[in-house]
């Protein structure tokens, strides 16, 4: 929009502060929720969103706000506000800022700022070069009169180009007055690109001389809306279908679904995969992650990538072909393309039937570690999956655990299942359940995390039993930082370093009033079962005192000696 578009509110004052003017165009682009906690800098502006309408949770700590809003921006695909104060502030939620960034996040992060040109303030700092220097967008509203056109346009950039975009507000410009204004209910969309003819001529030919087709999706499909596209056209080619992790349950319930490809994949998503004579991946990187550092994909097979930003195509990577375009309208032109072109079954086949339920995380055959006194992860969340109810959301925190919810704990489908790891920190799952659980209130909210990460954000599980959300929280509690653990410990180096006493979970959950359980044997689920059968009410803390010494198949396959 233009500042000529904006109109007049009926019947309002003939100024109001600044403050105001910001809140009121963020209810105007359809914001609905704001994570963030209150300080003397953007007290009054998130007390305006309220004023308004739009839902403000209160969060313990800012990085734990930001990654809130991170998960409900994801499972929502809305613009999702964040409202921090000055100086810290913002510094404190940096970390889940740059998640976002990673993720390609919608979020607006409001930052309260010093009074302008104020260098000696203890709260002052560059706020750009921080935000930019994690891949954030930085904005400051300066003139009041244009501040409700600048909130808009940065709300707008978050909507259209996926990322955070931090607004700051110095406290001195907060204060000026302002005609009130109101623009429009919604951003303009961004127009599709048109594809390239050429080159979607030569994928068609190419599918056309295909047996083995597979199609590989990622968070850019999800973003796109293409699930129903993408089966339609796997179903046309008789195609395999498999995801990144990030972009996991998309094909929930699928019976050519070979689940998550890459580092947690299933022997048979491994073996299928491998014998793949084309792979069309649709919105995903092709990283050493889904790779498996390549060995996933044979070097006859015709390597096929699709992604909306041609920057990012054939950066891991060399490929056979590309094209630029979102997943939902390349998928569509494809189908449009082959029209009613007879393409044959593909390789969907009893015998690959077979392979798929034989060869599956849940039928694969493993050593049970457990002991008296320990249990082996995968039989606890083989458990754990059976006992808790289908509808849910999974939140998965960073660490050495992450494979087992991969492998072991089903999702309904893509909405049920969000891992923010893409800046690699751990401490952001707990709030990041929060989100879930704030936004998708209807579906019991797991969280998946390990005893370090947990203790790291342990603040936010008094916001947890505050707003009263259903959340199993499953720690896989070894008592140590286990990627350093089995990082250099068998390099012959000492990892006491990284190693601590036990911590009772359970014992704290209760002080905090939520509920809990120490679980060292399958026996001892008889608790989660109860609260499961009593409506799975409140926050549950699953204390999963698993197996120390076991490591991971896939964190030695893929990491090796280097876990960066």
């Amino acid at each position: 929009m233009t500042s000529s578009s904006a109109v007049r509110v009926a019947n309002a004052p003939d100024s109001i502060p600044v403050w105001r003017a910001v809140a009121r165009a963020i209810a105007d682009i359809g914001a609905k929720r704001c994570f963030g906690l209150v300080g003397g800098a953007n007290f009054k502006v998130t007390l305006a969103l309220t004023d308004l309408g739009v839902e403000f949770i209160p969060a313990r700590h800012e990085g734990g706000a930001v990654s809130m809003a991170d998960v409900s921006a994801r499972l929502t695909r809305d613009l999702v506000v964040v409202s921090v104060t000055a100086g810290p502030g913002l510094t404190n939620a940096i970390t889940g800022i740059g998640e976002a960034a990673k993720s390609d996040t919608p979020l607006l992060v409001l930052a309260g700022d010093v009074v302008t040109g104020d260098k000696q303030s203890a709260f002052a700092f560059n706020q750009s070069e921080l935000v930019h220097a994690v891949g954030g967008d930085w904005r400051q509203i300066t003139d009041p009169q244009t501040a409700y056109l600048e909130t808009w346009n940065a709300a707008a950039r978050a909507i259209k180009e996926r990322k955070p975009v931090v607004l700051s507000l110095p406290i001195n410009v907060q204060e000026m007055p302002v005609t009130a204004t109101m623009g429009k209910r919604h951003p303009p969309l961004t127009p599709r690109r048109s594809l390239d003819a050429a080159k979607l001529d030569e994928l068609v030919a190419t599918i056309k001389s295909s047996r083995r087709p597979l199609i590989l999706a990622g968070h850019g499909a999800i973003v796109a809306d293409a699930k129903s596209l993408l089966v339609q056209l796997a179903d046309k080619l008789g195609a395999l279908l498999a995801t990144s992790v990030q972009a996991h349950g998309m094909f929930a319930g699928h019976p050519w679904n070979l689940d998550v490809a890459g580092g947690f994949s299933s022997p048979a998503a491994t073996e299928l995969m491998m014998q793949s004579d084309m792979i069309l991946a649709f919105g995903m990187s092709l990283n050493m992650w889904t790779t498996k550092k390549g060995k996933l994909i044979d070097d006859h097979a015709q390597l096929v990538q699709v992604d909306v930003e041609k920057g990012r195509i054939g950066v891991h990577r060399p490929v056979d072909l590309e094209l630029e375009g979102d997943a939902s309208q390349v998928a569509t032109a494809l189908l449009d393309a082959l029209g009613g072109d007879d393409i044959g079954p593909g390789w969907r086949t009893p015998d690959v039937a077979a392979v798929i339920h034989a060869k599956s995380n849940r039928h694969s055959v493993y050593d049970d570690t457990s002991t008296a006194e320990h249990i082996d992860p995968r039989t606890l969340s083989k458990a754990m999956d059976d006992l808790l109810p289908k509808d849910r959301t999974i939140v998965v925190d960073g660490g050495h655990f992450v494979g087992w919810v991969v492998r072991y704990l089903s999702v309904p489908d893509y909405r049920g299942w969000c891992i923010p790891i893409a800046f690699q920190s751990i401490g952001l799952g707990l709030a990041g359940a929060i989100g879930a659980a704030v936004t998708q209130p209807h579906r019991l909210t797991v969280l998946a995390v390990g005893d370090g990460g947990f203790l790291m954000s342990i603040a936010e599980l008094e916001t947890a039993v505050r707003l009263k959300r259903r959340i199993c929280i499953f720690i896989y509690n070894d008592s140590a930082y286990s990627a350093e653990v089995h990082h250099f410990v068998p390099e012959g180096y000492s990892a006491a370093m990284a190693q601590f006493p036990v911590t009772d979970f359970a014992a704290i959950a209760r002080g905090y009033g939520a509920d809990g359980c120490v679980v060292k044997t399958l026996a001892d689920l008889d608790a989660v079962k109860h609260w499961v059968e009593n409506g799975a009410q409140g926050v549950f803390i699953v204390d999963g005192r698993i197996n120390p010494k076991l490591i991971a198949d896939w964190y030695k396959e893929v990491f090796g000696a280097a876990n960066l």
